[in-house]
């Protein structure tokens, strides 16, 4: 059912509100999908921004009946409860149309839609694995309930920061960045000049700079200074070539021009129009202080031969100059020639400033665990340092839910942790390999009436010591074979090689030789004896019968050649299938409180006596 699952994490993840801030969500009514299954509009989630307010509805449509097409059965949905939620980014929180978290389906319509609001302000860049623990109730096709983990990725970014003089992204990072820089503030009509100071110690004067490059944690500031220019004719000069100023009452026309011709100049851009001064009697102009503001990038001069009384002034022509920066800019008239001499000045300057920060990543915590190995059944707790924020891992990646400052640990594995301090910078731990160890086969003794002694001998990757009456007996470890000397209850404890995972066996209780055999083989009988092949029949005593009984064959050495374990055990059991060699064996039938032992033959002549 993973689709039908799936839903209950899209569901879950936005649902848990025990300490929500959000006000309430708005339902989707249009919220459906063909054909009919649990969905989510919309389906993914923006990326948050750090620094920023995230607000964002999600309406989930959770049908009663549908078909789930991973196991093709038809499940009827009851209800679904939200238990808990973990790993949202800090600063996040949720809040759904339902205070408690139970949803009760019905075929109501309106049971089988709900909406949650995600809401806040995110305060630690990074990727994040929110996990969800809920429980689901099906009623169809079996009624059972059904506890699931699920996760899903988050990210919160840096984003674009900046200010109205310059934008950059991005504004922070961990341990090293690499940032780019735009300017804002340009114009069509006016040369704009740029000045950065990066405070990584580099400058640039372009509106898109190189990429900037940010290599240790610390707080940066950021100054561009951006200067609009005026263009400013600051100085005319001009050649008359021509003669349009002849022949008037100043400068006669008698057998020739007389005198020179008066020079200004009207300068135009727009509709302003300024004039220069004259410069009389003479075919050479020169105007070093004109200082015109051009506020474009073109403007027209005109040139006249200034007359006075009853005459006009002369048109000696008139030029457009195109300029496109400081510089010295040739032009003609019809009349003669020149040049303009045209610098810059501010109009207006702006200084903005803003930090890049490059925040240190925390060390790489120490994971410190009570044990590497310990017994099957018992647990390892792995602690971490204190930290903002805790994820823990194991071969297969993610611990779903796992996000607290310890872990307890049950199973054999690799484990290994993140965490990550306030700004959201992560370090990772080294791993540990943590093991489980088995103990061994529950140990079981037996009496060998012909040596007059206690047998045991688990084979290869056991270390093993002879108890009696429950205290060790110094100088018997890994004896197979130990010889009473006193009365009392006999047994052993054996461990797996290197480990501390023991077990006792069970007691034998010794008298002395002449009394030891009579309670070793009471009520216990086989046949056929000799066996050779074929069925091993054994009569247990009636003490013995509905209980659980270990059944064992060990041969002279105590080596095992059969065990099975026989739940509300039979009076008369029958074994097959046995695959025996020639010699004496023993059979050991024991349960929890009782211990018998009977000797019988195996013979290679094949005679079973049936």
């Amino acid at each position: 059912m993973k689709h039908f699952y799936l839903l209950f994490f899209f569901l879950g993840i936005y649902t848990y509100a025990a300490k929500a801030q959000c006000s309430g969500c708005l339902v989707n009514d249009a919220c459906t999908v063909t054909p009919i299954a649990p969905t989510l509009c919309p389906s993914t989630l923006p990326d948050a921004i750090s620094g920023q307010y995230y607000e964002m509805d999600v309406t989930f449509f959770m049908p009663q009946q549908f078909n789930d097409p991973g196991s093709g059965f038809n499940v009827t949905l009851s209800s679904i409860v939200i238990n808990a939620i973990s790993g949202l980014p800090p600063g996040l929180d949720a809040t759904t149309n339902d205070a408690d978290n139970i949803f009760e389906i019905t075929a109501d319509p309106a049971t089988q839609r709900g909406c949650v609001r995600i809401c806040g302000t995110p305060t630690a860049i990074g990727s994040y694995t929110v996990s969800v623990n809920i429980t689901a109730n099906v009623s169809a096709p079996i009624s059972t309930t059904v506890a699931q983990s699920f996760s899903l990725p988050i990210s919160v970014t840096p984003g674009t920061s900046g200010n109205s003089g310059f934008s950059f992204s991005p504004a922070q990072g961990c341990d090293s960045l690499q940032v780019e820089f735009q300017a804002l503030i340009t114009s069509s009509a006016q040369p704009v000049t740029y000045s950065w100071d990066f405070g990584n110690g580099t400058t640039s004067t372009s509106a898109l700079p190189e990429t900037q490059f940010y290599l240790q944690p610390d707080t940066y500031t950021v100054q561009l200074q951006t200067q609009l220019l005026d263009y400013v004719v600051n100085a005319v000069s001009f050649t008359v070539t021509g003669n349009n100023w002849c022949g008037d009452i100043e400068e006669p026309n008698i057998f020739g021009c007389i005198g020179s011709p008066d020079v200004f100049y009207n300068l135009t851009v727009g509709g302003a129009t300024t004039t220069g001064p004259t410069t009389s009697n003479s075919t050479n102009y020169n105007h070093n202080t004109a200082n015109v503001t051009v506020s474009g990038t073109a403007f027209s001069i005109q040139f006249y031969d200034e007359d006075t009384g009853l005459s006009q002034n002369d048109d000696l022509g008139t030029a457009v100059v195109q300029i496109d920066g400081p510089g010295t800019y040739p032009f003609t008239t019809s009349n003669g020639f020149g040049n303009v001499t045209v610098n810059t000045v501010v109009s207006l300057s702006f200084t903005h400033t803003d930090t890049v920060i490059v925040h240190p990543s925390p060390t790489s915590p120490e994971l410190s665990a009570s044990a590497l190995s310990v017994c099957e059944g018992d647990s390892i707790v792995l602690s971490l340092p204190e930290s903002a924020f805790y994820q823990w891992y194991d071969e297969t990646g993610l611990i779903n839910g796992e996000n607290n400052d310890s872990l307890w640990v049950f199973t054999s594995g690799i484990r290994s942790a993140e965490i990550r301090n306030e700004s959201g910078c992560a370090a990772f731990s080294d791993t540990l390999q943590l093991s489980f160890l088995d103990f061994p086969e529950p140990p079981s003794i037996f009496f060998n009436p012909i040596a007059e002694q206690f047998i045991f001998n688990p084979g290869a990757g056991y270390n093993w010591v002879w108890m009696l009456d429950g205290d060790t007996l110094q100088g018997t470890d890994n004896l197979s074979a130990l010889t009473p000397l006193v009365p009392g209850n006999y047994s052993v404890t054996v461990a797996t090689n290197g480990t501390n995972c023991a077990l006792s066996s069970n007691s034998l209780f010794f008298t002395n030789a002449s009394t030891t055999h009579a309670p070793l083989t009471a009520g216990l009988r086989i046949w056929p004896q000799p066996w050779q092949a074929g069925s091993l029949n054994v009569q247990l005593p009636q003490s013995m019968e509905g209980k659980t009984v270990q059944l064992r064959i060990l041969d002279l050495s105590g080596r095992m050649a059969f065990s099975e374990n026989i739940k509300h055990a039979a009076a008369l059991l029958t074994l097959d299938g046995l695959n025996l060699g020639q010699g004496l064996y023993f059979l050991s039938v024991s349960t929890t409180d009782t211990a018998l032992i009977q000797r019988f033959v195996v013979s290679s002549s094949g005679f079973s006596n049936r």
